[in-house]
C-alpha cells in the first residue's frame, strides 16, 4: 500500500523523479514528549528516525527542532515519509506552514492529530494522560487553528486516521465534540477546517488542503493512546503487536 500511494503522489505532487540517496521515515510523538518512543516502523530498504522534538515548553521550539530535523534528512536527493502522532501533526502543519524550503516529502501519515487542537488543552485533563508539561496548556482549539494557516502546507498531502475510544478518566468525552478518542475529537483528527461535531472522519465538510482520510473513516474501540501506532501499522510498518490485533 505504501509503495502504491508513494507512486501516486509522486506524481501528482512533482516529487522529483531521481534515484534517492537515502528514503527515511521520520516519527514524531506527541504531546509533553521529546520523541516518538521506543517503537517505530520499519519498512525494507528505508531508514526510520525517532526525531528529537522536545513537546514540553513551546510549539516555538517544537517547530524549530522539527525543520532542523526535515532539513537533515528531507533535502538533497533523500525523500521523507514522516508519520506523526497527537500533538504531532500540529508541529508538522506549524513547521510546513511557516517555513519555506522545499522539502522532499512523500507524504504526511497523521494518527489521532491535535492539528486542530483540543477542547481539553489547558483543562487539566491532558496532564492526566500524558503527565502534564508547559505545553499542554496552549494546544487548544484557539490556539492551533488560530497559530498558523493550515492551508499552507506545500502541497503535501496529510492522511488521516482517527479513533472512537474511551479513555481514562472518560470524563473528558463529555466536553469534546462529537466522536473523540478521550484527547482529540475528529474534527481535528480528520482535518477539518473548522471545530465541531462529526461520527466519522468521513464526513462531509471542508477539510484543510490536502487533508484526507485514509485506511478507515474512524477506529471505534481505540483511544488516543491506542492510535499512536494505528497508522504505522495500515501503513506497514509494524505487523505484530498492533492496535485491535
Amino acid at each position: 500500500m505504501k509503495k502504491l500511494l508513494q507512486l501516486a503522489i509522486a506524481v501528482s505532487l512533482a516529487v522529483p523523479a531521481v534515484a534517492h540517496a537515502g528514503t527515511f521515515d521520520i516519527h514524531v510523538g506527541g504531546i509533553c514528549s521529546t520523541d516518538f518512543g521506543t517503537t517505530l516502523g520499519h519498512w525494507a530498504g528505508e531508514t526510520s528516525v525517532n526525531a528529537q522534538i522536545d513537546q514540553r515548553e513551546s510549539m516555538a521550539a517544537a517547530t524549530t527542532q522539527m525543520t532542523a530535523t526535515l532539513n537533515q534528512f528531507c533535502t538533497g536527493n533523500n525523500l521523507c515519509f514522516v508519520y506523526v502522532y497527537s500533538n504531532g501533526g500540529a508541529v508538522m502543519s506549524r513547521t510546513l506552514s511557516l517555513v519555506s524550503t522545499d522539502w522532499n516529502i512523500a507524504y504526511v501519515a497523521a494518527a489521532a492529530s491535535n492539528e486542530g487542537g483540543s477542547e481539553i488543552g489547558g483543562t487539566g485533563f491532558i496532564g492526566e494522560v500524558f503527565g502534564g508539561c508547559d505545553l499542554a496548556g496552549h494546544i487548544g482549539v484557539s490556539d492551533h487553528r488560530n497559530g498558523w494557516n493550515h492551508n499552507v502546507n506545500h502541497g503535501i498531502v496529510t492522511g488521516m486516521v482517527a479513533g472512537d475510544g474511551n479513555l481514562a478518566p472518560f470524563i473528558q468525552s463529555a466536553i469534546l465534540p462529537g466522536h473523540d478518542d478521550g484527547a482529540v475529537s475528529e474534527a481535528s483528527a480528520g482535518g477539518y477546517a473548522q471545530a465541531g461535531s462529526h461520527s466519522s472522519i468521513c464526513e462531509a465538510g471542508t477539510k484543510y488542503a490536502d487533508h484526507q482520510a485514509w485506511f478507515s473513516c474512524e477506529y471505534p474501540d481505540l483511544n488516543h493512546l491506542d492510535m499512536k501506532l494505528k497508522m504505522i501499522c495500515d501503513d506497514g510498518g509494524l505487523t505484530t503487536g498492533c492496535p485491535g490485533d
